[in-house]
């Protein structure tokens, strides 16, 4: 099949899915819709099954939710997802944002356990497109920033995360099988460091207006208990600006650079759900990584929003190396559960530059 006719099918599969999970949330809504819950209540909860396939995983299935409960003039959050695919891959994800009712304190990250295939694509540009090696890890995650504000807007602290990252199989002739990159056989990547937040957002789930500014500086070392030695300095900038009748502009700079001996798998990407959607999860990954990607968000009918988007990234391993940039673009779908803090399903599809590079996503929240 040549790759116009690839496109078609992929495109043919996208929309199909959409008809379905769009039939799917539609019901949900409704249902949502007749069981609206008080609305003095502080503790909210929504919850929905999940199925999905991709070549990576086959069927997968599970259940992911989102409860939400009082904290300041933000509400507290814990969003779950629980899932199992037919190639004995499963994961259990639970990221979360805390605000003390003061709005003094703020506490967010993730903990989770993975037990999954991942491919490698190398490191770097000078891999070719179809260069991919398959392994399997199982690791526990744990990802804890805390803050105290320093004034309405802006709040600085403390951030801790780790990994117990085990690779359990490698594809036998590979580079991870050689040894030929730094944490070939797994490790314990344990790091910590400072973090500067600037949040002028009116809402952190769907925001129309403000900016969402965080900037750390992190080390793993022996004294962090970490296996590793080296630095990373992470920059996320977005900026959210109203358009009128609930038009949004969404805008997002994204930059990582690293210092030392960094892990394969800790290594800046681009590529998955988040950032470059389309191009398979760590497509691209080198020790430094830069994103601008731009989002148009605009309203639909009823509980329906779309969503139309585009970017582009580079990884590079030097300051004087070429720069070589990898645009993507793609559509949206969003479904309204919870009206009065404009939480959504997501559910988009994202093209990068080569046949191959596209994809379909159902998730919880907004990629940025």
């Amino acid at each position: 099949m040549n790759p116009k006719s690839t496109g078609f099918v992929c495109f043919g599969m996208f929309l199909h899915r959409l008809f379905i999970c769009a039939g799917l949330l539609l019901f949900l809504a409704g249902r949502m819709q007749a069981q609206e819950i008080n609305q003095d209540s502080s503790v909210r909860f929504f919850g929905v099954p999940l199925v999905f396939f991709s070549s990576d995983t086959k069927w997968g299935f599970g259940a992911g939710g989102v409860l939400t409960f009082r904290g300041y003039t933000l509400r507290s959050s814990v969003t779950f997802s629980l899932t199992y695919t037919q190639r004995k891959q499963w994961q259990a994800l639970f990221p979360f944002v805390w605000f003390s009712r003061n709005g003094d304190w703020r506490a967010y990250g993730e903990a989770g356990w993975y037990h999954y295939s991942y491919r490698y694509f190398g490191h770097g540009n000078s891999y070719p497109n179809n260069y991919v090696e398959n392994y399997k890890a199982e690791y526990p995650r744990l990802r804890v920033s805390a803050t105290r504000s320093i004034n309405r807007k802006q709040s600085a602290g403390l951030r801790y995360y780790l990994d117990g990252y085990r690779i359990i199989e490698k594809e036998p002739g590979g580079e991870i099988a050689h040894h030929e990159v730094p944490g070939a056989d797994g490790g314990f990547s344990s790091g910590l460091g400072v973090v500067w937040l600037y949040d002028s957002r009116e809402n952190q789930f769907f925001p129309h207006r403000g900016w969402y500014v965080e900037s750390t500086l992190t080390a793993e070392h022996p004294l962090t208990l970490s296996e590793f030695r080296y630095m990373r300095y992470l920059l996320d900038a977005a900026h959210y600006q109203s358009l009128g009748q609930k038009w949004v502009l969404a805008t997002q700079f994204y930059a990582q650079f690293t210092a030392g001996h960094p892990p394969f798998f800790q290594l800046p990407y681009l590529g998955g759900s988040r950032r470059l959607r389309g191009y398979p999860d760590s497509k691209y990954r080198d020790r430094h990584t830069v994103l601008l990607q731009t989002e148009l968000r605009y309203p639909i009918f009823w509980r329906f929003k779309g969503t139309a988007f585009a970017a582009v990234g580079s990884v590079f391993g030097t300051p004087h190396e070429r720069v070589r940039w990898r645009p993507n673009g793609g559509i949206g779908l969003r479904v309204e559960f919870d009206q009065r803090q404009h939480q959504h399903l997501r559910m988009d599809y994202g093209w990068g530059e080569f046949p191959g590079n596209s994809g379909f996503y159902l998730t919880f929240g907004e990629a940025f």
